[in-house]
């Protein structure tokens, strides 16, 4: 069994939780509520929240198949190439809107599994 992949399939679950709870709670309620936003914004938003949702958990069943499968090792580079990409938008996001990234740690999550990923790569 490779950790790191088990390691990193956690860490998305753990960020999809996160996403969840957190942001479903800090973005997605406050934005269906808007009443500055039109319909077609609002489903256009929501539908790409939960698209992430299910992104990331197939990330997650991606790292964990390599964990236990050498032969799906193609899995998790495309898991550990995703994460990383995730992490830098997030970043570049989270720069462009003058946020703080200790507000929306979520970039840490993804740069945390990326790290992981590629660690289980290396192994």
């Amino acid at each position: 069994m490779n950790g790191f992949f088990a390691v990193a399939a956690g860490l998305c679950l753990i960020t999809v939780a996160f996403h969840c709870v957190a942001g479903g709670a800090r973005v997605v309620r406050p934005m269906l509520a808007s009443g500055d936003l039109n319909q077609t914004v609002k489903a256009v938003l929501y539908g790409c929240w939960h698209a992430f949702t299910l992104l990331y958990l197939g990330v997650a069943a991606a790292f964990a198949l390599a964990a236990f499968s050498p032969a799906e090792m193609v899995l998790a580079k495309a898991g550990a190439t995703m994460a990383a990409m995730l992490a830098v938008l997030s970043a570049l996001v989270i720069r462009q809107f003058g946020q703080r990234f200790t507000r929306l740690p979520h970039w840490f999550l993804f740069a945390l599994t990326a790290f992981f990923g590629f660690l289980g790569i290396a192994a």
